[in-house]
Protein backbone atom coordinates (compact mmCIF):
# COMPACT_ATOMS: atom_id res chain seq x y z
CA UNK A 1 0.00 0.00 0.00
CA UNK A 2 1.19 3.63 -0.80
CA UNK A 3 3.13 5.07 2.13
CA UNK A 4 1.23 8.38 1.46
CA UNK A 5 -2.68 6.79 1.36
CA UNK A 6 -1.52 5.21 5.03
CA UNK A 7 -0.28 7.96 6.42
CA UNK A 8 -3.68 9.94 6.12
CA UNK A 9 -4.76 6.99 8.72
CA UNK A 10 -2.68 8.59 11.62
CA UNK A 11 -4.43 7.67 14.82
CA UNK A 12 -3.71 10.03 17.81
CA UNK A 13 -5.07 8.40 20.76
CA UNK A 14 -7.68 5.52 21.26
CA UNK A 15 -10.41 7.92 21.49
CA UNK A 16 -9.43 8.50 17.55
CA UNK A 17 -8.70 5.17 16.64
CA UNK A 18 -12.91 3.93 17.85
CA UNK A 19 -14.52 7.35 16.02
CA UNK A 20 -12.35 6.89 12.85
CA UNK A 21 -13.23 3.44 12.49
CA UNK A 22 -16.90 4.00 13.20
CA UNK A 23 -17.39 6.76 11.31
CA UNK A 24 -15.67 4.69 8.12
CA UNK A 25 -17.02 1.44 7.58
CA UNK A 26 -15.04 1.01 4.20
CA UNK A 27 -11.73 1.67 6.12
CA UNK A 28 -9.00 -0.80 5.09
CA UNK A 29 -8.66 -2.40 8.65
CA UNK A 30 -12.84 -4.11 8.35
CA UNK A 31 -11.30 -5.74 5.65
CA UNK A 32 -8.40 -7.09 6.93
CA UNK A 33 -10.41 -8.40 10.46
CA UNK A 34 -12.70 -9.98 7.42
CA UNK A 35 -15.24 -7.85 8.96
CA UNK A 36 -16.68 -6.51 5.09
CA UNK A 37 -20.23 -7.03 6.84
CA UNK A 38 -19.84 -4.72 9.35
CA UNK A 39 -22.88 -2.63 10.00
CA UNK A 40 -24.08 -3.07 12.86
CA UNK A 41 -20.51 -3.95 14.35
CA UNK A 42 -18.22 -1.08 16.20
CA UNK A 43 -15.19 -0.61 17.73
CA UNK A 44 -15.43 0.08 21.45
CA UNK A 45 -12.86 1.53 24.11
CA UNK A 46 -11.77 -0.87 26.97
CA UNK A 47 -12.33 0.85 30.40
CA UNK A 48 -10.16 0.77 33.65
CA UNK A 49 -8.17 -2.32 34.84
CA UNK A 50 -9.49 -5.48 34.59
CA UNK A 51 -9.33 -8.84 36.39
CA UNK A 52 -6.46 -11.62 35.91
CA UNK A 53 -6.94 -14.81 36.53
CA UNK A 54 -3.10 -15.64 37.06
CA UNK A 55 -2.90 -12.90 39.58
CA UNK A 56 -6.45 -12.96 41.01
CA UNK A 57 -6.05 -9.21 40.69
CA UNK A 58 -7.33 -6.18 38.96
CA UNK A 59 -4.64 -4.40 36.40
CA UNK A 60 -4.57 -3.19 33.07
CA UNK A 61 -5.74 -5.77 30.65
CA UNK A 62 -4.04 -6.46 26.98
CA UNK A 63 -6.79 -4.82 24.46
CA UNK A 64 -7.18 -0.96 24.46
CA UNK A 65 -10.14 -1.47 22.33
CA UNK A 66 -12.59 -4.21 20.72
CA UNK A 67 -15.33 -5.15 18.26
CA UNK A 68 -19.18 -5.13 19.41
CA UNK A 69 -22.57 -5.74 17.69
CA UNK A 70 -24.77 -2.69 18.67
CA UNK A 71 -28.26 -1.75 17.23
CA UNK A 72 -28.01 2.00 17.52
CA UNK A 73 -29.50 4.59 15.41
CA UNK A 74 -26.61 6.18 13.38
CA UNK A 75 -28.06 10.13 14.28
CA UNK A 76 -27.37 8.77 18.11
CA UNK A 77 -23.63 7.82 17.17
CA UNK A 78 -23.62 10.83 15.06
CA UNK A 79 -23.82 13.16 18.09
CA UNK A 80 -21.48 11.10 20.00
CA UNK A 81 -19.36 11.87 17.26
CA UNK A 82 -19.17 7.56 16.92
CA UNK A 83 -17.11 7.41 20.06
CA UNK A 84 -18.50 4.30 22.12
CA UNK A 85 -16.45 3.13 25.09
CA UNK A 86 -17.08 1.13 27.93
CA UNK A 87 -19.31 3.20 30.26
CA UNK A 88 -21.87 4.11 26.92
CA UNK A 89 -25.16 3.49 28.15
CA UNK A 90 -25.49 1.29 25.31
CA UNK A 91 -26.19 -2.40 24.81
CA UNK A 92 -23.84 -4.61 22.87
CA UNK A 93 -22.58 -7.98 22.62
CA UNK A 94 -18.74 -7.92 21.99
CA UNK A 95 -17.26 -10.06 19.03
CA UNK A 96 -14.71 -13.06 20.04
CA UNK A 97 -11.45 -12.79 19.58
CA UNK A 98 -11.33 -8.70 18.22
CA UNK A 99 -9.21 -7.07 20.85
CA UNK A 100 -6.85 -4.85 19.80
CA UNK A 101 -3.89 -3.56 21.43
CA UNK A 102 -2.92 -0.06 20.50
CA UNK A 103 -0.11 1.69 20.04
CA UNK A 104 0.19 5.42 18.32
CA UNK A 105 3.01 6.32 15.97
CA UNK A 106 6.46 7.30 17.54
CA UNK A 107 5.30 5.02 20.80
CA UNK A 108 5.45 1.18 21.45
CA UNK A 109 3.08 -1.04 22.06
CA UNK A 110 1.71 -1.30 25.63
CA UNK A 111 4.54 -2.15 28.30
CA UNK A 112 4.28 -4.75 30.84
CA UNK A 113 5.04 -3.99 34.12
CA UNK A 114 5.38 -7.18 35.78
CA UNK A 115 4.86 -8.01 39.31
CA UNK A 116 6.32 -10.89 41.56
CA UNK A 117 3.49 -13.06 41.09
CA UNK A 118 2.68 -12.68 37.77
CA UNK A 119 6.61 -12.95 36.91
CA UNK A 120 6.65 -16.19 39.33
CA UNK A 121 3.78 -17.17 36.98
CA UNK A 122 5.81 -17.14 33.94
CA UNK A 123 9.12 -17.55 34.76
CA UNK A 124 9.12 -20.03 37.83
CA UNK A 125 11.98 -17.59 39.74
CA UNK A 126 11.53 -15.41 42.37
CA UNK A 127 15.52 -15.19 42.53
CA UNK A 128 15.69 -14.22 39.01
CA UNK A 129 13.07 -11.33 39.36
CA UNK A 130 15.14 -9.83 43.10
CA UNK A 131 18.10 -9.85 40.24
CA UNK A 132 16.26 -8.13 37.63
CA UNK A 133 15.01 -5.48 40.52
CA UNK A 134 18.07 -5.28 42.55
CA UNK A 135 20.18 -1.67 42.87
CA UNK A 136 22.77 -1.94 41.23
CA UNK A 137 24.28 1.78 40.44
CA UNK A 138 24.50 3.45 43.45
CA UNK A 139 26.36 2.25 46.79
CA UNK A 140 24.10 3.92 48.99
CA UNK A 141 20.80 2.68 47.67
CA UNK A 142 22.05 -1.20 48.41
CA UNK A 143 20.04 -1.51 51.96
CA UNK A 144 17.32 -1.35 50.21
CA UNK A 145 17.95 -4.76 48.78
CA UNK A 146 17.04 -6.18 51.87
CA UNK A 147 13.29 -5.29 51.08
CA UNK A 148 13.73 -5.77 47.31
CA UNK A 149 14.51 -9.57 48.24
CA UNK A 150 11.57 -9.53 51.01
CA UNK A 151 9.27 -8.23 48.54
CA UNK A 152 10.18 -10.77 46.15
CA UNK A 153 9.66 -13.57 48.44
CA UNK A 154 12.94 -15.10 48.69
CA UNK A 155 16.29 -14.09 50.86
CA UNK A 156 20.27 -14.14 50.80
CA UNK A 157 20.43 -18.25 51.00
CA UNK A 158 18.15 -18.57 47.89
CA UNK A 159 19.42 -15.84 45.92
CA UNK A 160 23.47 -16.30 46.20
CA UNK A 161 22.60 -20.08 45.63
CA UNK A 162 20.34 -19.17 42.32
CA UNK A 163 23.28 -17.23 41.04
CA UNK A 164 26.26 -19.27 42.45
CA UNK A 165 28.09 -16.95 44.64
CA UNK A 166 27.96 -18.10 47.97
CA UNK A 167 29.50 -14.53 49.24
CA UNK A 168 25.84 -13.20 49.04
CA UNK A 169 24.68 -15.66 51.53
CA UNK A 170 26.66 -13.94 54.43
CA UNK A 171 24.77 -10.39 53.93
CA UNK A 172 22.82 -9.23 56.22
CA UNK A 173 21.68 -5.65 58.25
CA UNK A 174 24.76 -5.12 59.15
CA UNK A 175 26.56 -5.49 56.22
CA UNK A 176 28.43 -2.23 54.74
CA UNK A 177 27.98 -2.34 51.15
CA UNK A 178 30.94 -1.42 48.61
CA UNK A 179 32.73 -1.24 45.24
CA UNK A 180 32.87 -4.93 45.20
CA UNK A 181 28.99 -5.63 45.80
CA UNK A 182 28.38 -2.81 43.24
CA UNK A 183 30.02 -4.30 40.86
CA UNK A 184 28.56 -8.25 41.55
CA UNK A 185 24.79 -6.72 41.67
CA UNK A 186 25.61 -5.00 38.19
CA UNK A 187 26.94 -8.04 36.54
CA UNK A 188 23.86 -9.97 38.13
CA UNK A 189 21.20 -7.50 36.89
CA UNK A 190 22.71 -7.58 33.05
CA UNK A 191 22.77 -11.36 33.29
CA UNK A 192 19.12 -11.66 34.70
CA UNK A 193 17.82 -9.12 32.07
CA UNK A 194 19.59 -11.20 29.39
CA UNK A 195 18.51 -14.56 30.80
CA UNK A 196 14.55 -13.53 31.43
CA UNK A 197 14.66 -12.35 27.26
CA UNK A 198 16.30 -15.38 26.42
CA UNK A 199 13.84 -17.58 28.42
CA UNK A 200 11.04 -15.47 26.70
CA UNK A 201 12.04 -16.06 23.40
CA UNK A 202 12.31 -19.69 23.62
CA UNK A 203 8.56 -19.77 25.31
CA UNK A 204 5.72 -19.13 23.27
CA UNK A 205 3.36 -19.31 26.37
CA UNK A 206 5.67 -16.53 27.83
CA UNK A 207 5.32 -14.07 24.80
CA UNK A 208 2.08 -14.70 24.57
CA UNK A 209 1.54 -13.79 28.51
CA UNK A 210 3.44 -11.00 27.85
CA UNK A 211 1.49 -9.27 24.79
CA UNK A 212 -1.56 -11.14 24.18
CA UNK A 213 -2.85 -12.47 27.44
CA UNK A 214 -5.03 -14.81 26.61
CA UNK A 215 -4.86 -17.33 29.50
CA UNK A 216 -4.65 -14.18 31.91
CA UNK A 217 -7.91 -12.33 30.75
CA UNK A 218 -11.41 -13.26 29.52
CA UNK A 219 -12.35 -12.26 26.36
CA UNK A 220 -12.48 -9.52 24.97
CA UNK A 221 -9.63 -7.90 27.59
CA UNK A 222 -6.79 -10.20 25.98
CA UNK A 223 -5.10 -9.01 22.56
CA UNK A 224 -5.58 -10.58 19.60
CA UNK A 225 -4.44 -7.76 16.90
CA UNK A 226 -2.06 -5.28 17.58
CA UNK A 227 -1.72 -1.65 15.81
CA UNK A 228 1.90 -1.08 14.76
CA UNK A 229 2.94 1.42 12.67
CA UNK A 230 -0.81 2.18 11.23
CA UNK A 231 -0.63 -1.57 10.57
CA UNK A 232 -3.06 -4.24 11.97
CA UNK A 233 -1.10 -7.42 12.78
CA UNK A 234 -1.28 -10.81 14.62
CA UNK A 235 2.43 -11.01 15.18
CA UNK A 236 3.32 -10.93 18.75
CA UNK A 237 6.40 -8.72 19.28
CA UNK A 238 9.70 -10.19 19.70
CA UNK A 239 12.21 -7.27 20.00
CA UNK A 240 11.54 -5.65 23.43
CA UNK A 241 13.98 -4.61 26.44
CA UNK A 242 14.01 -6.14 29.98
CA UNK A 243 14.51 -3.77 32.83
CA UNK A 244 13.24 -2.93 36.33
CA UNK A 245 10.66 -0.95 36.81
CA UNK A 246 10.56 2.18 38.86
CA UNK A 247 9.77 1.77 42.77
CA UNK A 248 10.14 5.62 43.85
CA UNK A 249 12.69 4.42 46.47
CA UNK A 250 10.73 1.46 46.75
CA UNK A 251 7.41 3.21 48.40
CA UNK A 252 5.90 0.94 45.27
CA UNK A 253 6.80 -2.77 44.56
CA UNK A 254 9.46 -3.80 42.41
CA UNK A 255 8.53 -4.69 38.97
CA UNK A 256 9.79 -6.44 35.85
CA UNK A 257 9.26 -4.07 33.16
CA UNK A 258 8.90 -5.47 29.25
CA UNK A 259 9.10 -2.83 26.84
CA UNK A 260 8.82 -3.83 22.60
CA UNK A 261 11.24 -2.05 20.43
CA UNK A 262 10.31 -0.44 16.73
Amino acid sequence: MNTKNRAKDGFSNERDFVKKLNSNKNHRFWKILNLNDNKDLFFVKVEGRKFCKTTKENISPKSDVFIAKINIDRKKLEKKEFYIDENSKIDFKFLKNSGVSIKMRNTNYQIDKCSVDKFFYRFGSKELFAGATIYSQNIDDFRKNHKVLKASKTNWKNFSNYFGLSSLEKINENTSFDESHKKIFKEIQKKSYQKIKSQALKNDKILNSLFKGDEEFDDPYFANWFLVDDELTQKIPTNFTVTKGSTAGLTKPPTVVFKPLR
